[in-house]
C-alpha cells in the first residue's frame, strides 16, 4: 500500500496537482485496490480497521510528493517502479483471495482489481484516461497475467516464490510492451486512435 500511495503521489504531483490533492491522490492509490478487494471478499477493510495503514500510507505519500515524482519522469526508472507497484499490489490481492478461499476467476479478479483501482481512480481525477482502459500497451494484460503467475506460483512454490512470480511477469511484461511500443490487441475494425 505504501509503495503504491507514493507512486499515486509522485503521479499527481508530475501532473501539477496542488498539494492537497497530490496528498489525497496518493492515499486514494494507497488504499483503493486494497479496500475495493475487502469488500468483495465480504471482509472489513483491512486499511481502514488497521492502526499502522493510514499513517505509513499518508508518510509514503509525501516522500512520493517531495522526491519521487523527479524520478518517474525519467523513462525507464518510471516504468520499473509502476511494475513492481503492480506486482506487489497483484501479490496482496491474490494471496488475500486465496487465503480465504476464492476460486481461481476471483483471485486473478483480486490481484487485478487491487492493483488497477487506486491508480484508476487518480488517472480520473486528474482528469486522464484510465491506463488499464486506454492506453496502447500491455497495462491490462499484465494485470491478468502477472495474477495467474502469482496463482500457478502459490499454489506449487508458496508466498515468497509467487510474489517475485508476480514481479518477473508483470514488470518485465508492461515494461517491454511500453519500451517496445507493443499495441494492446483491438477489436476487428476498431480505430488506432487513443483519443476516440
Amino acid at each position: 500500500m505504501a509503495v503504491s500511495a507514493l507512486y499515486g503521489a509522485a503521479v499527481a504531483r508530475s501532473r501539477n496537482v496542488p498539494v492537497s490533492g497530490t496528498l489525497f491522490a496518493g492515499i486514494l492509490t494507497g488504499l483503493g485496490g486494497g479496500m475495493v478487494r475487502d469488500v468483495l471478499l465480504g471482509l472489513e477493510p483491512v486499511a481502514i480497521t488497521g492502526v499502522q495503514f493510514i499513517p505509513a500510507i499518508t508518510v509514503a505519500t509525501v516522500i512520493g510528493a517531495l522526491v519521487f515524482y523527479r524520478i518517474i519522469a525519467i523513462t525507464v526508472p518510471n516504468l520499473l517502479l509502476h511494475g513492481l507497484v503492480f506486482s506487489l499490489l497483484i501479490s496482496i490481492g491474490c494471496q488475500k483471495a486465496m487465503v480465504h478461499g476464492a476460486p481461481l476467476a476471483s483471485v486473478v479478479l483480486c490481484g487485478v482489481l487491487t492493483a488497477s483501482v487506486g491508480g484508476m481512480a487518480v488517472d480520473v481525477l486528474t482528469r486522464h484516461r484510465a491506463a488499464a482502459f486506454s492506453q496502447a500497451h500491455w497495462v491490462l494484460t499484465s494485470l491478468l497475467i502477472g495474477s495467474l503467475a502469482y496463482w500457478l506460483a502459490a499454489v506449487s512454490l508458496g508466498d515468497y516464490a509467487a510474489t517475485l512470480a508476480a514481479i518477473l511477469v508483470t514488470t518485465t511484461l508492461f515494461t517491454v510492451s511500453v519500451l517496445r511500443d507493443w499495441p494492446s490487441p483491438k477489436w476487428p475494425g476498431e480505430s488506432t486512435d487513443m483519443s476516440a
